[in-house]
């Protein structure tokens, strides 16, 4: 019997040798260790174990596909990690791959394979290695959602198409996202309400209400259901003057005016104030000539079900560029520039920039809040879930204090909150005008 061989076919043998030798034949996946030829029987003397995976996938609609990597940058060594094959498995899986973006895959690769060469530096014994192990506390991008609304309506669209429903007649404050599908608008408010928002844009007499819990459970109006909570981060983002990148999902900062950088004061991780730049034309550091192009902080912003009940917003900082602060560059002209920032934003630098979004968002208050009026109304939490981990730590100096975990409430934010969550007996009221159908949702 031959040796069992992987066979990479489309990664050149020079990126091939380039990955393997650079990884010691060891696994890169953190306090794995395994070693990735094992030795075999008479026949088969020796077995490979290892598996190059992709990082930014080998398809665009491969786990982490999207990017504007040529399909021969994505087989070179640089876009590669030698795995075993459950780990290779497991950061491809559906559930994992939010987890494992191309940041944390090059940070993996990159910490791996110095591992390796200061091991073989000094000519240690890999297993005879082990590291100290720490307990420590491990801030996630995920803020938990404390509040949903209770409801969803629907009724047949008078209109034609969405531009043409103006939502009118709202108490100051009150956000009205919509969706049209199947020729029913849906909305978090009311619609049999004469004086409502959509009264002059529906049939209110053909309105139908649903639990919420009704449409998580159904794969079509979960899409739906999602749709309504991204237009509910339009309205949010638009009140804190962010605008929407349609083409890549996310949110970001346009200057105020034409040439003139911006920036805002927020509250970051150990101190009670600061300022950071949120537009800028980045500056050549031997001349201090201003470069051609502009940075601007974006953020993605994605609400996902976690279990049956729980819903989470991730927080995901990106970047945006362009020309002159208002006009975009083509992706193909400065992805690799940004992945390149992107892949060196290690724990503490990712964490801050986490807390601005964090803190942006929730106005340095302890929730954001989202109120669609009559007792319904979102809530997301802007503590970062957290847990403890026993693991070997990580370097000094990016193991650093943080000290705003969490915001406190004032006078303020206790009073919106209080407005926010005033839900049971608008609850009750609505079980009786229709009927008590649908689900609550607490």
């Amino acid at each position: 019997m031959r040796s069992l061989e992987v066979v990479f076919v489309a990664v050149p043998v020079s990126q091939q040798r380039k990955l393997s030798q650079r990884s010691g034949n060891i696994c890169a996946f953190p306090d794995c260790g395994l070693l990735l030829t094992a030795q075999g029987t008479e026949e088969e003397p020796v077995v490979v174990l290892g598996e190059m995976a992709h990082i930014v996938a080998e398809s665009p609609n491969g786990p982490r596909g999207d990017s504007p990597l040529t399909a021969e940058e994505r087989n070179r060594y640089e876009n590669l990690i030698l795995l075993c094959n459950q780990h290779h498995q497991l950061i491809d899986s559906d559930g994992a791959i939010a987890k494992y973006t191309v940041e944390r895959l090059l940070a993996m690769k990159e910490d791996h394979e110095k591992r390796v060469e200061r091991r073989l530096a000094g000519r240690s014994n890999v297993q005879d290695e082990l590291p100290t192990m720490v307990n420590s506390t491990v801030f996630s991008n995920v803020l938990p959602v404390t509040q949903m609304p209770r409801y969803v309506y629907g009724a047949p669209c008078l209109a034609g198409k969405e531009g043409d429903v103006r939502p009118e007649g709202t108490s100051t404050g009150v956000m009205t996202p919509f969706i049209l599908r199947e020729g029913w608008l849906w909305a978090f408010q009311n619609l049999r309400d004469d004086s409502g928002p959509f009264a002059a844009f529906v049939d209110r007499s053909a309105t139908e209400r649903f639990g919420t819990r009704e449409w998580w459970a159904d794969p079509d109006k979960h899409q739906w259901y999602v749709a309504l909570l991204n237009r509910s981060l339009n309205k949010l983002t638009g009140r804190l003057g962010l605008r929407l990148d349609r083409d890549h999902h996310r949110y970001y900062f346009e200057p105020d005016e034409a040439g003139v950088e911006r920036s805002v004061v927020y509250r970051p991780l150990n101190k009670d104030k600061a300022k950071r730049s949120v537009v800028w034309q980045p500056k050549k550091k031997a001349t201090g000539e201003a470069r051609n192009y502009w940075l601007h902080r974006a953020v993605s912003l994605r609400f996902f079900l976690i279990n049956s009940s729980q819903w989470c917003l991730s927080i995901r900082p990106e970047l945006r560029v362009t020309s002159d602060g208002f006009e975009s560059i083509e992706a193909k002209h400065v992805g690799r520039q940004v992945t390149r920032k992107k892949s060196r934003l290690f724990n503490y630098d990712l964490l801050a920039e986490v807390q601005f979004w964090r803190d942006f968002l929730g106005r340095s208050g302890p929730r954001i809040g989202f109120p669609f009026g009559e007792g319904q109304s979102l809530v997301i939490s802007t503590s970062l879930s957290s847990g403890q981990v026993r693991w070997p730590g990580i370097p000094p100096e990016h193991d650093m204090p943080f000290k705003n975990v969490d915001y406190v409430d004032d006078l303020f934010t206790w009073g919106e909150a209080e407005s926010l969550g005033e839900d049971d007996e608008a609850g009750h009221v609505l079980d009786d005008e229709l009927g008590g159908q649908g689900v609550i949702v607490g």
